[in-house]
């Protein structure tokens, strides 16, 4: 049962893990946007001030994350005509992104709670509550890591293959189709900017895994030898 409890524990880890490495490039890294508008004449593109169009990001991300019912109200100068930003095929699409994130939320909310009764039970079982969770959060994110090394070169071979079949994956419609001739959206977040948030979240879904593996590996060197060695002592008297 031990085994059993620490791996589900592990799993929420690696939950926990996924959903915030998704989550901080998306609405916390405002200078990341920023960078990639900049780097790519966005705001020439589709002829909006920088600081308008971060204002329409701002007011985007608000929406993904629940804190902004509609985008209908969301109005710009585009070209100097002061007009609703967000065509009704965007937004129908935004919808569909919203309802991908509000799920991912609720994965997220789900693992961290999940994760704290498991700990309780550990703790009411008087299982060692560490070592269990250093060992099996080891070898989860060790076996993730794994994964991802081969889905990150499967993505890169093939971009846009890759792209195609996440959007037919996770979307039931063809509202993900945009126009770049027409549609603002996808002049402000060009498949190239994906590819860059795609590695972002790659290096943050390396970085998190590689400390928890490493501070586990470090606790159970120095803490599982020394318990080792006490109960051995303790026996010879």
């Amino acid at each position: 049962m031990k085994w059993i409890v620490g791996y589900l524990a592990a799993i929420c880890v690696l939950l926990l893990v996924v959903s915030q490495s998704i989550f901080i490039p998306t609405f916390h890294s405002m200078p990341f946007f920023r960078w990639q508008f900049d780097m790519r004449g966005v705001s020439q593109t589709i002829g909006v001030e920088k600081e308008e169009l971060m204002a329409v990001t701002v007011e985007l991300l608000d929406y993904m994350r629940g804190r902004r019912d509609e985008l209908y109200s969301i109005y710009a100068t585009v070209n100097g005509e002061y007009r609703q930003f967000f065509s009704d095929i965007e937004i129908r699409h935004m919808i569909d992104v919203y309802d991908l994130y509000r799920v991912g939320f609720v994965i997220r909310n789900i693992s961290f709670f999940l994760l704290i009764f498991l700990i309780l039970t550990m703790a009411y079982f008087q299982f060692p509550i560490l070592t269990t969770l250093a060992r099996c959060s080891r070898e989860v994110l060790a076996l993730f890591l794994l994964l991802l090394v081969l889905l990150a070169g499967v993505i890169a071979w093939d971009f846009d293959h890759s792209f195609e079949m996440f959007h037919l994956m996770f979307f039931d419609n063809d509202y993900w189709i945009l126009d770049p001739r027409v549609d603002l959206l996808i002049n402000m977040v060009p498949q190239g900017f994906f590819i860059h948030i795609s590695i972002y979240i790659g290096l943050l879904l390396i970085l998190f895994s590689a400390v928890i593996i490493v501070v586990s590996s470090l606790y159970l060197h120095y803490s599982v030898p020394r318990v080792i060695t006490t109960r051995s002592a303790a026996r010879r008297y």
